[in-house]
């Protein structure tokens, strides 16, 4: 009954050395580390990788005082790896191989990778600066973001946020200056030797939060309750400053103080929504003027409103002046009174 596998047993059983346990494999850029914990088998003297269907091979000494036994492999062209790896004895003895599977990354995986976007940039009276971040591709293993810039004592700074935060808080940007971002990537976020970066990015101009806001001076006001001219700065188009309409008419103004001085290089201007989907009685020519001190007020010039579209209108101030103070004028519209929705500022 023993005839069809008496001729396969060996009197006392084949011996194997012991095999590694636990091992990993490491991507990185055209390489990959591979490491396992110091065989407990004091035979093992020895270890051979490999990989390309056993066609290349690399051999380990294992005879080391560490704990971890380590090697990387260099010079491997971008493309997934399936590795054998066998311990040996003294005698030439091998173990059961063990398989594992990684992959080197290069020029196609870094071409592919794309920059966490920047929503918006919110700097309050304080000077700090929320981030909003956009989605970042996790799925190709982003990781970080990371900031470049100077900080308030003037000192060159480089600060990481991790991916999963869709906001982060930047609290001593040098006023008046910029950062620099870029993405982190790793390709495998678990078990990466190298990391990959995006091209850094520069920021954008920080919207100027209206939280601290104040009207301080104006023309005229229909109401203070739904066509007051604190609605001019409540954030929404949705609401609207309506200018009395008793026969008074332009230029109508409104005079704001955003708590702090600021570089400001543009303003954004919305007609509002508040009935009919849009209101056309908006005014077709605006004038600014900032300050620093509220006395001395320097013109930014007239420009040209288009009281007939919804949404933000650009209005880009070439002097990129310094000012705490700006006066918002309507110079010219289709009637006596105005109806505006929001005005924004943005800048440094």
């Amino acid at each position: 009954m023993d005839s069809t596998y008496k001729q396969y047993i060996v009197p006392g059983g084949l011996p194997y050395t012991g095999k590694v346990t636990n091992a990993k494999a490491y991507a990185g850029k055209n390489r990959i580390k591979i490491a396992w914990p110091k065989s407990k088998d004091p035979n093992v003297v020895k270890a051979k990788i490999f990989w390309n269907n056993y066609a290349d091979s690399l051999e380990v000494n294992t005879q080391s005082e560490l704990d971890t036994i380590s090697v990387t492999i260099d010079n491997l062209p971008e493309k997934s790896y399936t590795f054998n790896i066998i311990t040996y004895d003294g005698k030439g003895i091998p173990s059961i191989p063990v398989e594992l599977l990684s992959g080197s990354y290069g020029e196609k995986y870094q071409e592919q990778l794309l920059n966490r976007p920047v929503n918006s940039l919110i700097i309050d009276v304080d000077g700090k600066i929320t981030i909003d971040w956009g989605n970042a591709d996790i799925s190709s293993g982003a990781v970080f973001s990371e900031l470049k810039y100077v900080n308030t004592a003037g000192n060159p700074t480089t600060k990481r946020f991790s991916v999963k935060e869709p906001k982060s808080l930047l609290t001593d940007l040098k006023s008046g200056t910029r950062f620099e971002y870029r993405t982190e990537f790793r390709p495998d976020t678990l078990y990466s030797i190298d990391s990959f970066f995006t091209n850094y990015a520069e920021s954008h101009e920080l919207t100027i939060s209206k939280a601290s806001w104040k009207v301080i001076d104006f023309s005229s006001e229909h109401d203070n309750g739904s066509n007051a001219v604190k609605n001019f700065i409540d954030g929404t188009d949705g609401t609207r400053w309506h200018s009395r309409a008793d026969g008074r008419g332009y230029p109508h103004f409104a005079t704001i103080d955003m708590g702090v001085e600021r570089t400001i290089t543009q303003f954004g201007v919305w007609r509002t929504t508040f009935e009919n989907g849009g209101d056309s009685r908006a005014p077709n020519k605006i004038q600014f003027f900032t300050s620093t001190d509220n006395a001395t007020w320097v013109d930014q010039g007239i420009f040209d409103f288009n009281r007939l579209i919804n949404g933000e209108q650009t209005i880009l101030l070439p002097l990129k002046p310094r000012a705490r103070y700006f006066k918002f004028v309507a110079v010219s519209g289709p009637e006596n009174n105005m109806v505006i929705g929001e005005i924004s500022a943005y800048g440094l």
